[in-house]
């Protein structure tokens, strides 16, 4: 989902086995993702980049995925809440420092199942992507 004019809403789909991750905001895209599944993907289940991007992230399922089940980096903003990131292969959830959530990085772990993953619920980096080598 790409721009500031991108707006959709995804509810309800299964998103799985991409080559890298499964749902893929950037360049100020603003979308309403709710109660989708995303397993099985190289990357991450979603992954929301850069300033004015701001997705609303809600009661999703990201398993299994080869990273992390959700990551917010380069300035993004997200809501994200009820969501739940289990048994993927490092993180429930990666943040650069830069980036906003709502609730706060601190209090996500209250508000997501974020849980049964091998590194931990979150974390935050400066370096989110340096398993896959950028």
């Amino acid at each position: 989902m790409y721009g500031p004019d991108c707006r959709p809403t995804l509810i309800g789909n299964e998103i799985s086995h991409n080559r890298e991750s499964g749902i893929f905001c950037f360049a100020g895209a603003q979308p309403y993702l709710r109660e989708n599944a995303c397993f099985g993907n190289h990357h991450f289940g979603i992954a929301a980049r850069d300033e004015g991007t701001r997705p609303d992230i809600i009661k999703n399922i990201c398993r299994g995925n080869m990273l992390s089940g959700i990551l917010l980096f380069h300035l993004a903003k997200a809501l994200i809440l009820e969501n739940t990131c289990a048994e993927n292969a490092h993180w429930g959830l990666v943040l650069t420092p830069d980036c906003e959530t709502t609730p706060k990085p601190e209090d996500l772990h209250q508000s997501n199942q974020l849980a049964d993953n091998p590194r931990g619920a979150y974390t935050i980096t400066t370096e989110p992507l340096a398993d896959i080598g950028r």
